[in-house]
């Protein structure tokens, strides 16, 4: 009989030392668990925003890009130029206008025009301008085929839309 009470004991005392060890696992990941839930609950209190901020518009909302300048001989000599109008405002325009400044690659003014466009104008869209020099203003004229690098700025911008 002392044979059988004696594994049953020894079995007894492993299975409390196990229960004990499990607790004590238990218990370490309980707190690790509270730990991580505390950090959670401060990054999201961190990061509550306040009212919704509103999302800020370009201070110029079309951006003009010199193409290319193409040399035009028929009735009058002149130098066709073609500018890429972008509207980069999150606004859908239905008119606008403004002044192309053109400048060679030392910054320096070639030619200025007044522009003004009537027609829906959506966000993102692209809008090809075509523009003419003739040999009648004979200084812009000749800036123009002498400039290697042409620049172009969209100034004074005034865009219209309802939205």
């Amino acid at each position: 009989m002392k044979t059988l009470l004696l594994p049953l004991l020894l079995a007894c005392a492993g299975a409390a030392v196990a229960a004990d060890t499990a607790a004590k696992r238990l218990t370490g990941l309980e707190k690790r668990v509270s730990v991580v839930e505390k950090r959670v609950s401060k990054l999201e209190n961190a990061a509550a925003p306040g009212p919704a901020a509103k999302a800020v518009e370009p201070a110029e909302p079309i951006v003009a890009t010199f193409i290319k300048k193409r040399q035009v001989v028929g009735e009058k000599i002149g130098v066709r130029l073609y500018v890429d109008l972008e509207n980069v405002s999150r606004r859908r325009f239905y008119a606008l206008s403004g002044l192309f400044v053109f400048r060679d690659e030392a910054g320096a003014v070639i030619w200025s025009k007044e522009y003004a466009y009537s027609e829906p104008f959506l966000p993102g869209d692209h809008m090809e301008v075509t523009l003419g020099v003739t040999s009648d203003k004979t200084k812009e004229y000749l800036k123009f085929l002498k400039a290697k690098v042409i620049t172009v700025t969209l100034e004074k911008q005034e865009a219209y839309g309802a939205d």
